[in-house]
């Protein structure tokens, strides 16, 4: 189960709505993963670290937050075992960009049934950790409990995230989010519900086209688990597709609908992890390599003005210099523009943290000085490159199109080959947004498939780049 439900009769009346709370920290709460509380220990570090944690923080009782002993040796396993369980995905979410570190925890009993932890035991251990100073958190709120109800439609689950305290202390026991899978095994559990809406986040519909969609999801799913991923920390069981903007007047699911694999916890996830990291995968046993669609969102685009993009050269190469972040700049600035109403017009702190932190993701750090590519400059040369991006915000085959077309289309096509491969070949396939991880030695299939499922889509062809470290 994993509806974003208000459950939590501790909450009085705190809101996402928050006045402190800016939009991007309602984006991390909202996107915070709901806990599976099956984390446990698997290493005499990490068994070491929870019996300290119990010991020094025993679970308190009353409102004078006075801590017991434990009168029976299985009250303390009890509590022992929900720290595990808590503490394995509040490491595991720390450091999150994406979602903040942030987790969601329900307090439905029904939900803890067969589960080795018990609704009473996480509530002891959540209460003693709140009131030590080991996690934060930002309380739920209920929805509307009868017509004429002015709160919200729908309510959400408590949020919560380790605090510095907490990291240090695992830390002092050689137990880091970084490591954190070494130590904890977590069985994860895939969302009740396979398609989504976000931006805004929304209940998705019981009708027909929904229904549908989840069947396809579903497809996906039941075929990728009769082939083995084998990797040493990267774990799947599952895809979920998300649509955008389901508020836009144009909407008709046509916004966003990328696959995204769960668990979430980034570096269990293979979509969150490096391009080098997640090549390591094995399907059915066998080595991978990854297809991707070069320049995707800009080929896209020139398909809708009913232009080919060059398939020969480097769209981004030499536009600004001939250096790498020469060219990393000059993609961001052009996919940046494509995630707003119009052309970016000046750097804002937004931007500037967003560029370094895909710089950062790189095998070298590179340094980002804003002075350095004026946006007027910028702007210049790249329209010199490809003058057709005067068009964006403009209208584009009878209506303005934003992101939320674009990531569609390139989900069409990527889905659409996914299901071709399964459908027609037998072969698995995983997405990466704009790439397909396949058996390598299903990479020329897969190209084909590819190739056919983009002209159908764009009535165009895609340029196709390889990453197959084992192509010697």
């Amino acid at each position: 189960m994993n509806d974003d439900t208000f459950d939590d009769d501790s909450v009085a009346d705190a809101t996402f709505e928050a006045a402190e709370l800016t939009s991007g920290d309602k984006d991390e709460l909202n996107n915070a993963p709901q806990a599976s509380l099956s984390g446990r220990a698997e290493t005499d570090a990490a068994q070491a670290l929870v019996t300290h944690l119990a010991d020094k923080y025993p679970r308190h009782t009353g409102e004078a937050k006075t801590a017991k002993g434990y009168p029976q040796i299985k009250r303390k396993s009890g509590f022992e075992t929900a720290i595990a369980a808590f503490l394995a995905e509040l490491l595991q979410a720390y450091g999150d960009d994406i979602r903040g570190g942030w987790i969601r925890c329900s307090l439905k009993k029904a939900e803890f049934t067969g589960k080795p932890v018990t609704q009473r035991q996480f509530q002891n251990v959540r209460d003693t950790w709140l009131a030590a100073g080991l996690v934060e958190t930002v309380k739920g709120y209920p929805g509307k409990l009868a017509f004429g109800n002015p709160g919200p439609s729908h309510g959400r689950m408590t949020r919560y995230k380790a605090t510095v305290r907490l990291i240090d202390l695992c830390a002092s026991h050689g137990v880091t989010p970084d490591n954190v899978t070494a130590h904890f095994h977590v069985d994860y559990q895939m969302p009740s519900e396979l398609v989504q809406l976000t931006s805004p986040f929304e209940p998705t519909p019981k009708n027909a086209k929904a229904n549908r969609l989840r069947e396809e999801v579903a497809e996906l799913n039941a075929f990728i688990a009769q082939h083995p991923i084998s990797h040493p920390t990267i774990r799947h069981i599952g895809w979920v597709r998300k649509f955008h903007l389901s508020n836009h007047p144009d909407f008709k699911w046509n916004k966003g609908g990328r696959l995204y694999a769960q668990p979430t916890a980034r570096k269990v996830n293979y979509q969150s992890v490096p391009e080098a990291t997640r090549l390591d995968m094995r399907i059915d046993g066998a080595r991978v390599a990854e297809i991707d669609l070069g320049s995707s969102y800009l080929s896209i685009f020139y398909a809708w003005n009913d232009q080919q993009l060059d398939l020969d050269d480097d769209a981004y190469a030499d536009i600004l210099g001939p250096t790498k972040l020469d060219r990393d700049v000059a993609k961001f600035w052009i996919n940046a523009s494509f995630g707003n109403s119009g052309l970016i017009k000046k750097w804002s702190k937004n931007l500037k943290q967003q560029l370094e932190n895909k710089l950062v993701e790189g095998p070298v750090a590179l340094p980002f000085d804003p002075q350095a590519y004026p946006l007027k400059v910028v702007r210049e040369k790249v329209l010199k490159r490809h003058p057709l991006l005067e068009r964006w915000g403009g209208p584009i085959r009878g209506r303005v199109r934003d992101y939320g077309d674009l990531m569609f289309a390139e989900s069409e096509i990527i889905i659409g080959s996914m299901q071709a491969l399964m459908r027609e070949h037998g072969v698995p396939s995983l997405p990466v947004h704009d790439s397909l991880i396949v058996p390598r030695t299903k990479v020329k299939l897969a190209m084909n498939v590819l190739t056919e499922q983009y002209r159908r889509t764009t009535g165009m062809l895609p340029r196709l780049d390889v990453s197959d470290p084992w192509d010697f």
